[in-house]
């Protein structure tokens, strides 16, 4: 049985905002944790995650690695 993949996107979400500042999630982990949890493929791991990025509310970076995590905010650096 196949997971909703917005729920699992929803609770890739919440996993990278509750350790917002203090912990950056490389994408394998929130694939592994989302197979563990909702019993799902790599596949629709990788296409929850995509849908996060696509609508803006995850985004890449790469800094001495590949990471998951919230966008800044634009401006940021003034406050």
């Amino acid at each position: 049985m196949s997971a909703d993949l917005n729920a699992v996107a929803d609770d890739m979400f919440k996993m990278v905002e509750d350790v917002k500042g203090s912990k950056k999630y490389k994408p394998g982990d929130l694939f592994k944790a989302m197979i563990d949890k909702h019993d799902i493929s790599k596949r629709d791991a990788k296409a929850a995650i995509r849908i996060l990025i696509d609508s803006e509310r995850l985004v890449y970076t790469y800094f001495n690695g590949t990471f998951v995590e919230l966008p800044g905010r634009e401006g940021a650096a003034n406050d």
